[in-house]
């Protein structure tokens, strides 16, 4: 038996199988298409939480470094409150 001969017999047979394997071609087709669009979304907001991520960070060694300033501004008055103290003692009890 040929091709042929297969064919003219069952030929609703063999188109239905066309018809069924051009429909999972086309739906493996939308399966990548999808896939490929969901990876770029995932990607992009990746992208952006690690902008937001890196936003915060700056914005908090922002603020730790005018914390910082602070501190030393602070480590200075104490210094200096502590000298005074120690000379009213000196003055009150002598050295």
């Amino acid at each position: 038996m040929t091709w042929k001969d297969y064919w003219n017999r069952n030929k609703p047979l063999c188109l239905i199988v066309i018809l069924l394997a051009a429909m999972v071609i086309y739906q493996q087709f939308l399966i990548t298409d999808l896939q490929e669009r969901m990876m770029n979304i995932e990607a992009r907001e990746y992208d952006n939480q690690l902008n937001d991520i890196r936003w915060e960070a700056e914005t908090a060694l922002s603020q730790n470094e005018e914390q910082q300033k602070d501190i030393i501004q602070l480590q200075g008055h104490a210094t200096k409150q502590e000298w005074r103290l120690m000379e009213m003692e000196w003055d009150t009890y002598g050295k």
